[in-house]
C-alpha cells in the first residue's frame, strides 16, 4: 500500500504598507515602498492631497469617463506627482 502525502504548513512573514495596505516579502523593500508611496502623507502625494479628483467613470458605456485631476492646476500626466509644491493636506 503506497504511503498518502500531505502537505506541509508553511508560515510565511509579508511586510504590509500602513497606507495602501500592499505587500513585501523583503522588509527593505517595504521600507522603500513607504517613502514613495503616494497613500502616505509624508510623500506630500496628489492622493493625499485636498486638490486631488479621482477618476470618474462616464455616463454610459461608451463614454471613456475621466481621468484624475488636480484642481490646482498641476499636470501629473500618466500618474501622480510626489513632493508637489502645491500639495495641501486632505482634511479628515
Amino acid at each position: 500500500m503506497a504511503a498518502v502525502a500531505l502537505p506541509i504548513p508553511v508560515v510565511v512573514t509579508r511586510h504590509q504598507c500602513p497606507f495602501c495596505r500592499i505587500t513585501r516579502a523583503k522588509r527593505e523593500a517595504m521600507v522603500a515602498h513607504i517613502a514613495r508611496c503616494w497613500q502616505n502623507p509624508a510623500t506630500r502625494a496628489c492622493k493625499t492631497c485636498v486638490h486631488y479628483v479621482p477618476p470618474e467613470e462616464g455616463p454610459y458605456p461608451e463614454h471613456p469617463g475621466w481621468p484624475e485631476d488636480c484642481d490646482a492646476g498641476v499636470d501629473f500626466g500618466d500618474q501622480p506627482a510626489a513632493n508637489c509644491p502645491s500639495w495641501q493636506p486632505k482634511e479628515a
